[in-house]
């Protein structure tokens, strides 16, 4: 160890030392028992000692309490001391009588630990006040860092935001090219063209929009479905599954799929008549696999026969709703059934 290292340590010691808090009864305790101890020493040495050194232990007795103790406890200890001193070894011996030579001596005395008793109270108020400040410097220190701290991690929260709204435009705009460019390819009327596109554009926004408003980018299905599905008389739509969140890649694709559905009833299906109904319900098997269903089943509409060939609407079906989807679309008579099956674990997939 070096010496300045050596000599932080013992400062730093002394500080403690000096500024540690202790009860009134431990310091007047211990600075009386010091000027005991200061007493019995002196009068054990007092016969091996020449004249001329009656405070020759009072004066550690007196910076110590001081130091430790206190000014009060020093300034009293002092004072007992230079009594003590007086009386039992400043000639005469053993009387509180006043001579040139005790007026000198006490003169003396009283000067000298007036000055120690100064200097060791400045220091221990000095030494008093850098411990608070060091104090609110270690706490403003903490404060700093705990500030710096939100800010990484915010300025990370941030970063992270704007990688997952880049992701998800650049889907999205994937995902708006594909609506189109398969529009495209099934009408080559203009009008019907526009309405088709404004349709399924406004069911996506929809889906979106209700993504946003949900926490931490999901919502629950069930209101998701009948949002989707709101256009639609409420009393010909029976809706009916379990409730649980759905992550944003699945719920875009299901809001799709319903529009279509929805879409093809209202034109050719359930909902092109009176009296026809759509059920719509969900469920997850309770196998270590599980997996979730929708099936979406029209009845008491027009009798249903199989297209000539597929749409658009039909190829955003078939296309399902993400990764490990299947669907199947079975044309009965009484009324059209979809079918469509995805990995639970899939449906909830935030990446």
């Amino acid at each position: 160890m070096s010496n300045t290292t050596r000599s932080r340590s013992l400062i730093v010691r002394l500080q403690e030392l000096v500024t540690r808090e202790r009860s009134a009864t431990f310091r007047w305790t211990l600075s009386l028992g010091l000027f005991a101890v200061a007493l019995l020493v002196r009068l054990l040495v007092n016969d091996e000692l020449p004249s001329g050194f009656p405070y020759l232990t009072f004066f550690p007795a007196v910076i110590i309490a001081t130091l430790v103790c206190g000014l009060w406890p020093g300034v009293v200890n002092a004072t007992l001391s230079g009594l003590a001193s007086w009386y039992f070894f400043i000639a005469p011996a053993y009387t509180f009588e006043l001579t040139p030579g005790s007026v000198l001596a006490l003169l003396f005395y009283a000067f000298i630990v007036s000055v120690d008793i100064f200097i060791i109270h400045t220091i221990s108020v000095t030494s008093i006040s850098l411990r608070q400040e060091r104090q609110a410097l270690a706490v403003l220190a903490a404060k700093k860092e705990q500030e710096n701290v939100l800010l990484l991690e915010n300025e990370a929260y941030q970063r992270e935001m704007s990688f997952e709204l880049a992701h998800r435009m650049k889907n999205q705009l994937a995902l708006v090219q594909a609506i189109v460019s398969q529009t495209l390819r099934s009408t080559t009327d203009v009008a019907a063209l526009s309405d088709v596109l404004n349709g399924r554009i406004t069911a996506l926004a929809k889906a979106h929009d209700m993504l946003i408003h949900g926490p931490a980018g999901q919502a629950m299905i069930s209101d998701f479905v009948r949002s989707t599905l709101a256009l639609y008389d409420p009393g010909r739509l029976k809706i009916s599954g379990p409730a649980f969140d759905i992550a944003p890649r699945s719920a875009l694709s299901l809001s799709l799929i319903l529009h279509e559905l929805g879409t093809n009833a209202a034109k050719y299906g359930a909902l092109s008549n009176e009296g026809g109904t759509v059920e719509i319900s969900w469920a997850v098997s309770d196998d270590p696999h599980s997996v979730f269903e929708l099936v979406w089943q029209e009845n008491g509409g027009p009798p249903v026969a199989q297209p000539s060939r597929r749409g658009a609407g039909s190829r955003l079906i078939m296309a399902g709703l993400g990764a490990g989807s299947t669907v199947t679309i079975d044309y009965y008579t009484a009324g059209l059934r979809c079918k469509a099956s995805l990995p639970f674990s899939e449906l909830q997939n935030q990446s």
